[in-house]
């Protein structure tokens, strides 16, 4: 008999806090229809470094999409289409909308990382940012990153959010030189040294590049872009071991097209 009661008190208890659950559910579920939207928050990631992108153009974009959102139940906003609009807007890479409980529709962004700026030997001019694909230039921002220029011709028809290296799946030695040239950007830029020391490379044609360095009134005569990292430590050896005695301003040229020496060229 003792069992059976502790059996049906034990049901009892769950049955209220069922029943509780229930209800403050139910409760929260109408309390939240009645939570209106008060204002947008938008955050917009690594925004000193780059600026595609506007909070006031963010904000354009949603209100010509989703006119008065401001007043509304929030419950009513459909935040994966909201992704889906600002995403679609050169510049953003990734974007998140969710809502909060004290009524602030809020959107982070993060934005689309350039990783060199290319200017072809028609003067055409884009960035290609760090997956591969092609990103115009801003009208009101330029990105501080290396730039490529000189005698540049593109195998497909420059337009935004195509992707370079789509071109690039083919056998090592049909890959199209502006994707040598990506691969070849991505290194120095994810290198501290070169990134900081190396601003600019002018490509006389595909057997001759030119390194522009920020230190040093030297131009440095690379070659073609085969082994390029085996250069790189040729010249940062050279750096480190010969200009501190000689000085940064004795030479004009510092020649690496000859395998295993430096050449250089005395002011």
């Amino acid at each position: 008999m003792k069992a059976w009661k502790s059996a049906l008190w034990n049901l009892t208890k769950w049955l209220l806090v069922a029943a509780y659950l229930i209800t403050s559910l139910n409760f929260v579920g109408k309390r939240s229809d009645q939570v209106t939207c008060s204002s947008i928050s938008i955050n917009i990631a690594d925004s000193l470094d780059n600026a595609f992108i506007t909070t006031e153009e963010v904000l354009k974009k949603i209100e010509r999409e989703h006119a008065n959102l401001i007043g509304i139940p929030i419950s009513m906003i459909n935040t994966h289409a909201i992704e889906q609009q600002i995403t679609t807007m050169q510049g953003v890479k990734r974007a998140e909308a969710y809502k909060t409980n004290n009524g602030v529709l809020s959107i982070d962004i993060e934005q689309r990382k350039p990783v060199m700026r290319i200017i072809n030997r028609y003067g055409k001019s884009y960035y290609i940012d760090i997956e591969g694909r092609i990103l115009p230039l801003s009208n009101s921002f330029t990105s501080h990153v290396l730039v490529i220029n000189g005698n540049i011709t593109e195998p497909f028809e420059i337009k935004p959010d195509i992707n370079i290296m789509s071109w690039g799946k083919q056998p090592a030695e049909d890959e199209p030189f502006i994707c040598q040239l990506y691969t070849f950007a991505k290194f120095v830029t994810s290198h501290p040294f070169w990134n900081a020391q190396i601003t600019q490379v002018y490509v006389n044609n595909e057997q001759n590049i030119e390194l522009i360095p920020r230190v040093g009134p030297h131009t440095i005569i690379f070659g073609d872009l085969a082994n390029y990292e085996k250069k790189l430590a040729k010249l940062k050896l050279f750096y480190q071991s010969a200009l501190p005695e000689e000085g940064w301003n004795k030479y004009t040229q510092i020649n690496l097209r000859y395998s295993n020496q430096v050449v250089c060229t005395k002011r």
